[in-house]
C-alpha cells in the first residue's frame, strides 16, 4: 500500500500507513519517524491521525 502511494501526494509519498491504532514508519530510526510527525503537522493530519488514550 505505501508502494503504490510513492510519488503521489497521498500519506506524504507513501512514507507512512496509519490505522485507528498505530501509525507505521516505511523507513526505519527515528529521524524517519521525527520526519513524518514533521509532514503530518505541517500539512495539519496530525490532528486526524491520532488519538487520545486515556
Amino acid at each position: 500500500m505505501m508502494r503504490r502511494r510513492t510519488g503521489s501526494r497521498e500519506a506524504l509519498g507513501g512514507r507512512y500507513f496509519w490505522v485507528s491504532d498505530g501509525l507505521i514508519v516505511r523507513e526505519p530510526g527515528v529521524s524517519a519517524i521525527v520526519g513524518v510527525l514533521e509532514g503530518l503537522l505541517d500539512n495539519g493530519d496530525f490532528t486526524s491521525i491520532r488519538q487520545r488514550l486515556d
